[in-house]
């Protein structure tokens, strides 16, 4: 069967939290907007690529060639882009992000065993000279990392225990996880872990899985993608927010039928954009890219047509330029390569 490029939507249907059932009530689609953009007005900054992230200045985007291939880097001004990793030995990039100091935080296998690498990848420093060996973090992050703007502070969610080279990536979504909060920092230019400290000790009973996405709030709030079951059993992917200091949990949206994954944040910090689609049974629905009001039960719209009728291409992994008036994502084929392979780095502009 065709499959789709997302982080969490390939693996709802392995969620057990219920059966899954085939199809559930829909609910009603994300409100249009008279900003509506569609693939073609974008501008394509690269013929290959997946997972874009923005420089802290606005200047460059850093995305990877492909899942455990090498990371680039593409300079905004000139279109230039350079392999971030050519000379640097390593078993396969799988994400890069820009930390606020200027370096880059990676995540990889320290030992590529297959698909199943993606249950045990590493965190690593990429010194932002270029001239040094992957530095590792020593933790073991499933999925996404969030990153603070201001600060070397980041937030993930670990398997434990940890599944065997020999288990599916799969079962991890349905296997008991923990969630951390640390901060990087050097000791004599080696990066390390400090003030590691665990968070939701107790997810949401909504949540049967947390992905972490973003800092909020002078860094006090976590925004995350809530993984869970909907009526039915039929997978439903839900937007949350985190108060790290009182434990509180909000829902910005959670909506049956609907699958909305979190992901880059605006500078401004009150609205994110959000992969979005109708969610009808297991398999991952045509996905737009919307935009979220960071309001409990807040406004969505459209922002990007992704999958357009009779096409299998589709759009994902949308992050914000610190000004607000970009947005980088990756364009995909459900037919062609891996699953939650990119076929393209694409910029498109939101606003004045």
């Amino acid at each position: 069967m065709p499959k789709r490029s997302t982080r969490l939507g390939a693996v709802a249907a392995t969620l057990a939290l219920a059966p899954l059932a085939a199809t559930t009530s829909a609910a009603a689609p994300a409100q249009t907007s008279a900003k509506e953009f569609r693939l073609e007005q974008a501008i394509r900054l690269s013929p290959f690529g997946e997972r874009p992230a923005f420089s802290p200045d606005g200047g460059r985007i850093a995305f990877i060639g492909k899942a455990y291939g090498d990371a680039y880097e593409i300079e905004l001004a000139t279109g230039k882009i350079r392999n971030l990793t050519r000379n640097i030995p390593h078993q396969g990039i799988v994400r890069i992000q820009y930390l606020p100091d200027g370096n880059y935080l990676v995540t990889a296998p320290s030992r590529y065993v297959g698909p199943n690498s993606r249950a045990h990848l590493e965190m690593w420093v990429l010194d932002k000279s270029l001239d040094k060996a992957l530095q590792p973090l020593r933790e073991k992050p499933f999925e996404g990392i969030a990153v603070s703007r201001s600060r070397n502070m980041i937030a993930w969610t670990t398997i434990e225990p940890e599944l065997s080279p020999e288990e599916s990536w799969r079962l991890a979504f349905s296997r008991p996880t923990k969630r951390y909060v640390a901060e990087i920092s050097y000791d004599r230019g080696i990066p390390k872990l400090v003030d590691k400290r665990e968070i939701m000790p107790v997810l949401p009973k909504e949540c049967g899985f947390i992905e972490p996405q973003d800092f909020r709030r002078g860094n006090s709030e976590l925004i995350f993608s809530c993984l869970g079951a909907g009526p039915g059993g039929t997978p439903l992917v839900s937007v949350m927010g985190y108060t790290l200091t009182s434990g509180a949990f909000v829902t910005y949206r959670r909506e049956a039928g609907e699958y909305n994954e979190v992901e880059g944040i605006a500078a401004d910090e009150s609205w994110s954009t959000v992969e979005c689609g109708q969610q009808s049974g297991p398999r991952l629905p045509p996905l737009d890219i919307c935009r979220l009001e960071l309001k409990p039960n807040g406004t969505m719209t459209r922002l990007i047509i992704g999958a357009m009728p009779g096409s299998t291409r589709h759009v994902s992994n949308p992050v914000v330029s610190p000004d607000g008036k970009w947005v980088a994502f990756q364009s995909g084929d459900s037919t062609v390569g891996e699953e939650g392979e990119g076929l393209g780095v694409y910029l498109m502009k939101i606003a004045d």
